[in-house]
């Protein structure tokens, strides 16, 4: 069985950057589900409303997938 970390360890694993690869990880994620599940249940592939909301949520998490991956976040 492997020891806890030490509490001196100044290693920080949840970082600005972290945080904001999850949160669009996480709208990604719920903008795809929900329109698969909404559209699945529903039989509506092409309702506008389910657009409106989907379609911004999986935008801005690609956008923010893509900041992070692509560098441009690197002070």
């Amino acid at each position: 069985m492997e020891a806890l970390p030490s509490p001196d360890n100044k290693k920080a694993t949840i970082t600005y950057k972290n945080a904001l690869l999850a949160v669009s990880m996480i709208f990604l994620a719920i903008g795809v589900f929900f329109y698969l599940v909404w559209s699945i249940l529903f039989d509506t592939w092409t309702d506008p409303g389910i657009y409106a909301f989907c379609l911004p949520m999986a935008v801005f998490g690609l956008l923010g997938v893509g900041y992070i991956k692509s560098g441009a976040y690197d002070q």
